[in-house]
C-alpha cells in the first residue's frame, strides 16, 4: 500500500458521543457547554478523540493550574509524575519517559533510530510519527504488509529482520485498522528478536480493547527484552490537547533515546495526569461508553453487510465500497 495515515482513516468511524442528552453531566465543559460536536467545534473522524474528555477531577486539576501559567512547569510536579507512574508500571523513575504527547517520544526514537544508517522495520499501513521523522533522518524503513486480518504479520515482521535493524515498531491495538494481538503472541514474537534490535510497541489504544488476551507487554520490560512501550493521555483519559505520553523502558535505553527530546511538560500535564489516574470511576465509564458506541457501530455494520476489522480501538476500520479519492 502506498496510502497515508489520513487516506485510510477516511474508511474508519470514530465514535462518536452517545444520543443528545446523555451522560450530561459528566461530559459538561467548562461554562457549561456540553461535549456535543458543534459547527465550531466537530469531532474530526481521523483523530481518534474521546468524545467525552478528560474527568471532573482533570479538568478541575487544570483549572486550578491557570493561575500557575507564568511559571514554566514546577519540578516537583513533574517528579510526583515521574513516582506514580513509575509505581503504576513496576520500574524504577529512570526507566520512564515522558513527553508531550506519546509522538514526542516516538519521533525521539525514530531519531535515535536512524543514528549510523539503522532501520526501522513497520507494518504497512501503520501510525507514522516514528516512521516518518526516522525516515526524514536518514533510516531506511521496510514496510511489512498487513495480513489478511488487518493485524501486524508477525512472521513476515521477523523474518525482514536484519543485522542493520534498529526498531520493530508495532501498534497494538494497531492504528489504523484496530486490530490486536494477544499478549501470548506478541509476547513470543518479543522474545524471538535478536539482541540488536529495539521493539516498540504502542498502546495507545490498549484500555478500550476486549478480545481475550489482549493485555499490556509492558512487564516484559522488567525481564530484560530491548522493549519501550508506549502510553498516552490522549485517548481514554480524554487528554489529548493537554500533550502528554510515555515510555517504559530499560533504564540504559531510556538514557539513550530521552536527551533526544525537544520539547517539556506544559503546567497542566502532570497535575491533570496525576488526577485522571486516581479517578479511575470515571475512566471506567468512559471505556464501557466506547466499548458500547463501538458495538452499535459493527452491528449496524453487520446489517448492512459490510466488511470491517475488529475493532479494539475507539474507532472501526471498515470497507465503504467506495474509492477513497
Amino acid at each position: 500500500m502506498s496510502l497515508s495515515r489520513r487516506q485510510l482513516l477516511t474508511s474508519a468511524a470514530l465514535l462518536l458521543a452517545s444520543p443528545r442528552g446523555a451522560f450530561a453531566a459528566t461530559t459538561a465543559r467548562p461554562g457549561g457547554a456540553t461535549a456535543e460536536p458543534t459547527a465550531e467545534h466537530p469531532f474530526l473522524m481521523h483523530w481518534n478523540e474521546n468524545p467525552y474528555g478528560p474527568s471532573p477531577a482533570a479538568r478541575e486539576a487544570i483549572a486550578a493550574a491557570i493561575a500557575r501559567t507564568h511559571r514554566y512547569v514546577p519540578f516537583d510536579e513533574e517528579d510526583a509524575l515521574l513516582d506514580l507512574l513509575a509505581s503504576r508500571e513496576g520500574v524504577s523513575r529512570q526507566q520512564i519517559v515522558t513527553g508531550t504527547g506519546s509522538g514526542e517520544v516516538l519521533r525521539a526514537l525514530g531519531l535515535w533510530a536512524a543514528r549510523e544508517g539503522g532501520e526501522v522495520i513497520a507494518a504497512d499501513p501503520t501510525y507514522d510519527d516514528l516512521v516518518e521523522y526516522a525516515r526524514m533522518h536518514g533510516a531506511r524503513v521496510v514496510s511489512v504488509p498487513l495480513d489478511k486480518s488487518f493485524k501486524h504479520d508477525l512472521d513476515a515482521m521477523l523474518a525482514a529482520v536484519n543485522d542493520k535493524t534498529r526498531i520493530v515498531y508495532l501498534c497494538n491495538p494497531h492504528n489504523p485498522t484496530g486490530t490486536a494481538h494477544s499478549v501470548g503472541r506478541l509476547s513470543l514474537f518479543l522474545e524471538a528478536l535478536p539482541p540488536h534490535v529495539t521493539a516498540v510497541v504502542d498502546e495507545a489504544y490498549l484500555e478500550f480493547a476486549s478480545a481475550a488476551g489482549v493485555r499490556s507487554v509492558a512487564p516484559l520490560v522488567r525481564t530484560g527484552l530491548n522493549l519501550v512501550v508506549l502510553r498516552t493521555f490522549s485517548k481514554i483519559h480524554g487528554m489529548a490537547g493537554v500533550r502528554l505520553g510515555y515510555a517504559i523502558a530499560p533504564e540504559k535505553l531510556a538514557k539513550a533515546f530521552a536527551p533526544l527530546r525537544m520539547t517539556w511538560l506544559n503546567v497542566f500535564a502532570p497535575v491533570a495526569a496525576r488526577a485522571s489516574l486516581g479517578d479511575a470511576e470515571y475512566l471506567s465509564a468512559t471505556r464501557r461508553r466506547i466499548q458500547a458506541d463501538r458495538a452499535r457501530i459493527t452491528n449496524e455494520l453487520t446489517r448492512l453487510g459490510m466488511r470491517y476489522a475488529d475493532p479494539q480501538g475507539n474507532f472501526v476500520f471498515f470497507d465503504t465500497g467506495m474509492p477513497l479519492d
